[in-house]
């Protein structure tokens, strides 16, 4: 006989089967590269829309049995009884948007750089709802988006915090995937226009030493904090920051439709200097937390940087004394700012004002929650309690406040 409880916990899994909306997608990617043909089928009525999409853009709509359809303002209305609908889309180049340089360099011929926020018009997602993804491309070419992978072309995605644009590469570059304890790692290599990234040598460097950082950061709480993270490295046109030649001068987390982590590096650099390079480790830190809104960055960015050093030093590139000494003076130097903004007045001053203030003050408290908890006798560390955020709650389809996150740690 089955019993009351088993079949209490059927019900509840049946009925969260039924409440769960799936919307089925196929991307078709034309041989040139220069646009995808797009079918939504949809589930119940939907307006779609594309966050970065313009309405005047969108070619041949039509429902799927071939009936013509025209934009509505910013969204594609499907009319009463219509679950699908199809267009075409041209795939913006990122080497067209002047905007940021440094986030959008060039890459070789053959390669374009994309955001789905132009051309995959969605319906507004719930928590649950699903959207499955088939892509299908030309014959020889590759593709590398931020959506969870399902075999043979297909991709899964549902709510994200959308704090940045997703990426999507299609074209012919490298790829390789990096195992490690709770992940696997989607690594596309991108060639820039006179900076290949596909030689073995290259490769090899590259790999070794994204494996290395991203060791650090599982070697956390056991597992990474992310099962199948897309990451996109390419050559850097150097740093934003100006100074001496840096093996990786840039890095940045993307949590949309996915998580995705994108690294701009000088190929030139030995492994040496990969390896000891802290860039990677603080942007794989990251994941250890939710994406926390943007205005309380001192969270994220804080404990990215604690942990940069941490985890440096666990892997023997700093001794014991030289963290310490980096924290030390980092506190110093962040301590010395005039005039520091309370939390309160952070938005109104300058981004680059305010930096050390952002990085280090957010470090200084994740070292004091570290060492409490590891002074109370009772075996716990800011390590444990971030692998029990891991199995709880990451990673996570939505934007947190900092109060929810110090009230859940």
């Amino acid at each position: 006989m089955i019993s009351l409880r088993v079949l209490l916990v059927a019900l509840t899994l049946c009925a969260s089967t039924a409440l769960a909306t799936v919307h089925r997608y196929h991307v078709a990617v034309d041989p040139a590269l220069a646009r995808v043909a797009v079918e939504a089928r949809v589930s119940g009525p939907a307006s779609l829309r594309a966050r970065d999409g313009r309405a005047s853009d969108v070619s041949d709509l039509a429902t799927c049995d071939g009936q013509p359809l025209a934009t509505q303002g910013d969204r594609i209305v499907l009319p009463e009884g219509i679950d699908c609908v199809r267009y075409r889309y041209p795939l913006g180049d990122e080497r067209a948007e002047r905007s940021n340089a440094m986030r959008r360099p060039a890459v070789a011929r053959g390669t374009v750089v994309s955001s789905p926020g132009q051309w995959l018009w969605l319906p507004v997602l719930g928590a649950g709802d699903r959207v499955r993804v088939n892509v299908a491309l030309p014959e020889g070419k590759s593709a590398s988006v931020p959506w969870r992978p399902g075999g043979d072309g297909a991709y899964e995605l549902g709510a994200s915090p959308r704090s940045s644009r997703a990426v999507a590469v299609f074209g012919s570059f490298r790829q390789h995937d990096v195992d490690l304890p709770g992940t696997r790692l989607r690594v596309a290599l991108l060639d820039g226009p006179d900076q290949p990234l596909s030689s073995p040598a290259t490769e090899a460097k590259i790999l070794s030493w994204v494996q290395a950082a991203a060791m650090d950061v599982a070697g956390v709480s056991g597992a990474f904090p992310n099962p199948s993270p897309q990451v996109i490295v390419q050559p850097s046109p150097g740093s934003p920051w100006g100074g001496s030649r840096s093996p990786v001068p840039f890095g940045y987390v993307i949590r949309d439709g996915g998580e995705t982590v994108r690294f701009f590096v000088d190929p030139e650099s030995s492994l040496e200097e990969f390896l000891g390079d802290w860039t990677a480790t603080h942007e794989f830190s990251h994941l250890l937390l939710p994406y926390v809104r943007s205005r309380e960055k001192w969270i994220s960015e804080g404990f990215a940087s604690y942990y940069q050093n941490v985890l440096l030093a666990r892997r023997g590139v700093y001794t014991e004394q030289e963290a310490w000494q980096r924290l030390h003076r980092s506190f110093r130097q962040a301590a010395e700012i005039d005039d520091p903004p309370t939390l309160r007045d952070l938005d109104s001053r300058p981004f680059w004002e305010v930096r050390m203030l952002i990085y280090w003050g957010g470090a200084a408290l994740a070292l004091l929650a570290d060492a409490e908890l590891r002074g109370a006798g009772n075996g716990l560390s800011l390590d444990e309690v971030l692998g029990r955020l891991r199995a709880c709650c990451l990673p996570s389809e939505r934007a947190w406040g900092g109060r929810e996150l110090f009230a859940r740690l």
